[in-house]
């Protein structure tokens, strides 16, 4: 039974006729929810680097993912590197940020063993290692993980699931090049996201490579889902991400406007 069924008709001929156009105005008002409902768009809330903590942010740290995890995230984008005995560890790169990080310097890659040495020894916040990433992720089944490898990007996301081929469906690749769509298919990740930011082709050639993939998203800057090519992914029915949004109003103007559908961010809530 609806609202809008609780009038009743056995009333006088008056009654009848102010209960008929009560009636109609309910009807109306119930249609225009359900064509909000629809219109309204709900985009996929990303944490980038396992989203903000503290008031910082890229620190691909255990403490960031279980604090966003009980925020409602379930996807989480991390960072990898490789240390100096090509293991993998989750940090943005080793100057900028691994110094922001651990507020300590370093030249070079260290080794993993240097590495957990130094994680043992900090009190603040602890980068995953893919281990600790694997632990986490075999405890929180509905949490996905969308990779950020800047360097040798299918050799790691081999490595990746060599070691967990049973967390698998749990890792969302992104890739750069076209020709990486393919090898991760084959590799056999499900779900994939080509990321523009390394990809040097024209715009127009995003959409002609696109028509050949089944991608989970196609993710790009802001200023990049405004233009032309990105509106045509859109109309094709490909998801378009973009990142790192840290305000609602902006927000709320990509997705109402340019349809974007996925937000990477450090600080805005699922809501």
């Amino acid at each position: 039974m609806t609202i809008c069924s609780t009038i009743t008709f056995q009333l006088y001929p008056l009654q009848y006729i102010q209960g008929l156009i009560t009636m109609k105005l309910c009807t109306l008002f119930l249609v225009m929810i359900a064509i909000t409902s629809i219109t309204k768009a709900n985009p996929l809330m990303i944490a980038h680097a396992g989203g903000g903590i503290d008031g910082k942010n890229y620190s691909n740290s255990l403490e960031a993912i279980n604090l966003n995890y009980s925020k409602g995230f379930r996807y989480f984008e991390i960072d990898f590197s490789w240390t100096k005995d090509e293991k993998l560890v989750c940090i943005h790169d080793w100057q900028k940020q691994f110094k922001k990080v651990f507020a300590y310097k370093t030249r070079h890659p260290l080794s993993a063993e240097q590495f957990q040495s130094l994680l043992d020894k900090t009190a603040g916040l602890h980068p995953c290692t893919l281990t600790t990433l694997g632990e986490w992720l075999e405890k929180h089944e509905d949490a996905k993980i969308i990779t950020d490898i800047k360097s040798e990007n299918i050799k790691a996301l081999g490595t990746i699931i060599k070691l967990y081929p049973h967390l698998s469906r749990q890792f969302i690749p992104q890739f750069y090049q076209p020709y990486e769509y393919k090898i991760l298919k084959s590799m056999g990740f499900k779900q994939l996201i080509w990321i523009l930011y390394q990809y040097q082709g024209a715009h127009a050639s995003v959409v002609i490579h696109a028509q050949d993939m089944k991608l989970f998203a196609i993710s790009m800057k802001a200023s990049q889902a405004k233009k032309a090519f990105a509106q045509q992914l859109i109309k094709d029915k490909n998801n378009v991400f973009v990142y790192t949004i840290n305000k609602q109003k902006k927000l709320n103007k990509l997705v109402k406007k340019y349809h974007v559908s996925g937000i990477y961010t450090d600080f805005l809530s699922t809501n």
